[in-house]
């Protein structure tokens, strides 16, 4: 009679055994070429690489960047020690640095701001241009009615001014408080400007926060990568530098601020936070391993199996996706932490029959046909909790499922090719020695035969604790929702000096920065687009929003001929005769008013001050294009209802027959969170179908299959539970710890109901295989506790969230599902297998 055949996982078990040096070298020089690759794995922490590129305010942003250069800023504070010898010397040295920022080229340095006393007299000097051709000619014809009605009222014959032929002196005063432009009543045009620019010292935008005044830096270049960012920023200090004796004689400091400091700033911490993470939690791993098996070959045979799947892992990532984000940087840690979870099962199996006497090949031989099944469940469990991310149109999503997904089945893979060859040199150099020891098993069933004694009760808590976590659920489900998006964005910790240069910038600029842009085809279109903003700014529902839009018409006014000639004949009917009849109020502001409009000429984009026009200028030169939409400083544009409103209020803008968006931080935001709560309950969906199904597949029974499903959703239903219990929020990131734990947490319930069908016990079972598993778990709490140190809040949350449904999985598969299987035990469980 022929043998059967060896099953895969023997064949392979056996070639590792006989021929360990193979595979290791085999598994070195993957793991030492997947190193090599991840080594080129850069990091970007722009929200935009986690949206789809088809997203409209990701292709907007794309076409931003190749037609302006980006958005960036780099704020320069000059500092001094609060004496006015300090000040003078700051200003000073202003206008130096700023021709030697605008001298490194237009290809690095698009503008530079230091000054807005040109800005204040372009607009003192040209106010009526800048008045509203319907507001002039409102004027104009108000004029002409009060002069009229002052005619009629001497003499119909009498031409005040016009004709000073004909016109007399005689005759009452005129009175035309009805021109609003000449109400003395009313500011002055040229005081409402200064008032604008009263902030400002000498022009210089001082803060008024500390002795410091700003330059606002715009490069040509773009914030969204590291390499330029960082080396734009190193050539302004060495520009810097030359004043450095300046500098020293008068005690002044530079510091630097703005989206391009602070883009490197977060970067270079959360390069430090993942190498730092990751190699706390290894560290923690393997000692959490010694303390468990009470061996170093264990942890140094696992760890090197586990670490050669994470480095093929990333090595593949950098061949596939080429750079990671802020929400898969830290999936290393995670990968170690769930994907150790499977050698440890193995390993605990090899473990106990290698004490109770059993060779090596025999033991790998056992422990791998023992841990197969559940373990290749609970891999393809997580990968497939990871692998429904990829289906999702968001790109952060996706990029996690891919890694997360392949980290699992290579870790899986790794495990099961390099224990056996490990194990098997381990061996050559120091013998297995069985140590004498007692047999804790007995003891651990008596205790939870005291624990299980009443399963119905057990259960019926749970049931309980499952309808008080639904409820609560229910009951604050409105407020569970995170609203304000500061408590996503990344916390620079650590970095005081450079939030406290922020804060100077800030308090300098005097006016808010939070802005979006509208790249549209030419000047025309950017004016109709800011004209119905302008509309938009009047209506309630965006009126505590909208601060103004601006084109390049807001620094050279349009319909300049018809303004013009309107202006020119108000002036001319304000003649000598007209003003010694007005009121001597009237007749002070009135010959002021005059003398403006008389010294009113075309401008021209040559004529402006170059800072205000560079803001609306492209690569190539062109101007007009841009329109810029600014939020007021209260919008609070942080707290989400806000942030859609605004969003809302600067996209599908109609002009000319066609609709237009703007773009920017703020839009890509809105959409971050349009897209998650679209596929965030379509993933966590499809994770516990696919979940399901595996079950289903691999233990072809029934009951088996409901009880390690009943024992997930308790666990997870629980997490949400708790979670509602202690105000812990749900965000557009870890959203996705309900379907990453359908995945993972199916592995403590796996395993254990494997082990009880291998059996054909409960407790007995569960003493043998719980140690393990609840190490499974301590282990991928711990990849996850990783998280906690991101610069990233939204990313803790998910360390949290992840964290918590870990430990009520475990506890549901750990006493819950035993509990159920005990409840039936009259129910006969042959034929059910793993």
């Amino acid at each position: 009679m022929r043998e059967p055949r060896p099953s895969a996982i023997d064949r392979l078990t056996a070639a590792s055994l006989a021929h360990p040096w193979k595979f290791v070298a085999g598994a070195l020089a993957l793991a030492a070429a997947g190193g090599l690759l991840a080594a080129r794995l850069e990091i970007r922490s722009s929200f935009e690489e986690l949206l789809p590129s088809d997203v409209p305010s990701v292709r907007e942003i794309k076409q931003l960047v190749k037609r302006v250069g980006g958005d960036g800023t780099v704020f320069v504070n000059v500092q001094w020690d609060g004496s006015p010898e300090g000040m003078a010397a700051a200003k000073a040295l202003a206008p130096k640095l700023a021709q030697d920022y605008l001298a490194m080229g237009p290809r690095e340095i698009r503008a530079v701001e230091w000054n807005v006393a040109p800005v204040e007299r372009w607009y003192a000097d040209h106010w009526p241009l800048f008045l509203e051709l319907a507001d002039i000619q409102k004027a104009h014809d108000r004029l002409v009615e009060e002069l009229g009605k002052a005619k009629a009222e001497v003499n119909p014959l009498l031409d005040l001014g016009l004709d000073d032929a004909v016109a007399t002196s005689g005759g009452p005063p005129v009175d035309v408080k009805g021109v609003e432009l000449l109400d003395p009543a009313k500011p002055m045009p040229r005081e409402e400007v200064a008032k604008r620019f009263a902030q400002y010292s000498d022009g210089f935008m001082v803060s008024q926060n500390g002795p410091s005044l700003l330059l606002v830096v715009r490069p040509a270049g773009t914030s969204l990568g590291v390499a330029e960012a960082r080396a734009l920023l190193d050539r302004m200090r060495t520009v810097a530098e030359r004043h450095r004796a300046e500098l020293d004689a008068h005690h002044l400091k530079l510091g630097y601020a703005g989206s391009f400091p602070t883009f490197v700033a977060e970067y270079e911490a959360i390069i430090g936070d993942v190498f730092s993470t990751f190699f706390a939690c290894v560290a923690v791993i393997l000692a959490s391993l010694v303390i468990f098996f009470r061996d170093l070959r264990s942890m140094a045979t696992l760890g090197l199996a586990v670490l050669c799947g994470v480095a093929v892992t990333f090595g593949v990532t950098w061949l596939v996706i080429g750079y990671l984000n802020t929400q898969t940087a830290f999936l290393g840690a995670i990968v170690v932490g769930n994907g150790i979870n499977y050698g440890l099962i193995y390993l605990a199996r090899v473990g106990q029959l290698r004490r109770q006497g059993v060779a090596l090949a025999e033991a790998c031989h056992e422990g791998a046909r023992e841990a197969f099944s559940a373990t290749l469940l609970a891999s393809l469990g997580t990968a497939v909790s990871f692998g429904t991310l990829i289906v999702a149109a968001n790109r952060g999503f996706r990029h996690f499922g891919f890694i997360g997904g392949l980290g699992m089945l290579l870790c899986w893979a790794a495990t099961f090719a390099l224990l056996p060859a490990l194990l098997t040199l381990v061996e050559k150099v120091r013998p297995f020695r069985r140590r004498a020891k007692g047999d804790f098993l007995p003891g651990r069933v008596r205790v939870l035969e005291r624990i299980f004694a009443r399963p119905g009760l057990i259960a019926a808590a749970f049931a309980v604790l499952t309808v008080a976590s639904l409820a609560l659920f229910a009951l604050r489900s409105p407020q569970m929702m995170e609203r304000n998006l500061d408590n996503l964005t990344n916390e620079m910790k650590g970095n005081d000096e450079l939030r406290q240069q922020n804060r100077l910038a800030n308090s300098g600029l005097g006016k808010s920065s939070a802005s979006v842009l509208a790249l549209l085809p030419d000047r025309n279109v950017a004016d109709g687009y800011c004209d119905v903003i302008r509309a938009r700014q009047k209506d309630p529902r965006w009126s505590d929003l909208i601060e103004g839009c601006d084109t390049a018409s807001s620094v050279v006014p349009r319909q300049q001929p018809e303004k013009l000639a309107l202006l020119s004949d108000v002036a001319r009917r304000l003649t000598d005769r007209v003003l010694d009849r007005l009121p001597p109020p009237q007749a002070a502001r009135a010959r002021a008013i005059r003398a403006d409009l008389l010294a009113q000429r075309p401008v021209t984009d040559a004529d402006a001050p170059s800072s205000l026009l560079d803001r609306f200028r492209e690569r190539d030169g062109t101007v007009g294009g841009i329109a810029v939409i600014t939020a007021r400083p209260g919008a609070h544009l942080e707290l989400e209802p806000s942030m859609r409103r605004f969003v809302e209020a600067v996209r599908n803008v109609p002009v000319g027959g066609r609709t237009y968006d703007a773009s920017g931080e703020t839009v890509i935001f809105a959409d971050l969170l349009s897209n998650i709560e679209r596929e965030g309950p379509l993933t966590t969906g499809l994770s516990f179908l696919g979940v399901c199904l595996l079950v289903v597949l691999f233990f072809r029974r029934a009951r088996a299959s409901a009880r390690v499903l009943v024992s997930l959703a308790v666990g997870v239903v629980l997490m949400v539970g708790v979670a509602s219990a202690t105000g812990l929020k749900i965000n557009f990131f870890n959203f996705i710890a309900y379907p990453i734990t359908f995945g993972i947490a199916v592995d403590y319930g796996a395993n254990v109901a494997a082990r009880m069908s291998a059996r054909r016990s409960v407790l007995p079972a569960l003493a043998e295989v719980g140690p393990a598993v609840a190490l499974c778990s301590w282990t991928t709490i711990v990849g996850y506790g990783s998280l906690l140190f991101s610069i990233n809040r939204a990313l803790r949350s998910f360390g949290w969230y992840a964290m918590l449904g870990e430990l009520t999985c475990l506890l549901a598969a750990l006493v819950l599902l035993p509990a159920m299987r005990l409840l039936f035990a009259h129910v006969p469980e042959e034929g059910e297998g793993a």
